[in-house]
């Protein structure tokens, strides 16, 4: 039977991650509904709209959990606050460092270029080409990803042999103390792995937790039916 501190504190573990990789979804979703927001924003400025007229014409459209947001920023434009700090607003609101270094180079263009339409077309092409990257390395890195999984069933094989077979075969020997290192051992295990493959899949610790989180469920389980 697994250890009730080993087992109350994966628990914990579990919910806590939950709720962390719930909100870096919703970051997420935010990030991914961006470039259909910016590219509304290039297609109206090449008709000869202003930034401003193009956001507001953008708000209409449908973008997650990115909608409420953009139509805040709009109704605060609207109310008479100035253009910088409502776009201020909606980049502290949003939280994502993607989205606040195009805004920053979108306020640049409004600023200083001559041809807003071209600008926007040139960073909407620069949006569109890091998206692409990005699923490029997130296709070419899977097969990585399902090895660390299989990397860990393995180390769970070995551990499950070698506290089966190995160590009985030894002689007199207190099991107890062994299996309680083992699920200390696993434990550790998971969650590093779990880390690691966020980190190494999408670079970031936080998506890591989703792995994190499965294999303490898978780890739990073996402790208990199988350790």
């Amino acid at each position: 039977m697994i250890n009730l501190i080993v087992f109350v504190l994966s628990v914990i573990l579990i919910c806590f991650s939950a709720v962390l990789y719930y909100n870096y979804l919703k970051n997420k979703e935010i990030r991914e509904f961006f470039p259909k927001f910016f590219q509304e924003i290039y297609n109206n400025t090449s008709t000869g709209m202003s930034l401003v007229e193009s956001i507001r014409k953008s708000k209409e459209g449908n973008y997650g959990r990115l909608t409420p947001l953009i139509r805040n920023m709009c109704l605060q434009i609207e109310w008479g606050t100035p253009f910088q700090i409502a776009l201020e607003n909606f980049e502290r609101k949003a939280n994502n460092k993607f989205i606040k270094k195009i805004i920053t180079l979108a306020e640049r263009a409004a600023d200083f270029s001559t041809d807003i339409g071209n600008t926007m077309r040139e960073i909407n092409e620069y949006i569109y080409l890091t998206k692409e990257l990005e699923r490029e390395r997130s296709t070419e890195l899977f097969p990585q990803l399902i090895s660390l999984y299989f990397i860990f069933f393995v180390f769970l094989g070995i551990i499950f042999i070698i506290f089966s077979f190995f160590i009985p075969s030894i002689g007199i020997v207190d099991l107890s103390e062994y299996k309680i290192l083992f699920q200390h051992i696993i434990i550790l295990e998971a969650i590093l792995s779990g880390i690691a493959m966020g980190k190494i899949t999408e670079n970031s610790y936080i998506a890591g937790l989703k792995h994190l989180t499965i294999l303490l469920l898978v780890s739990l389980i073996f402790l208990f039916f199988i350790l």
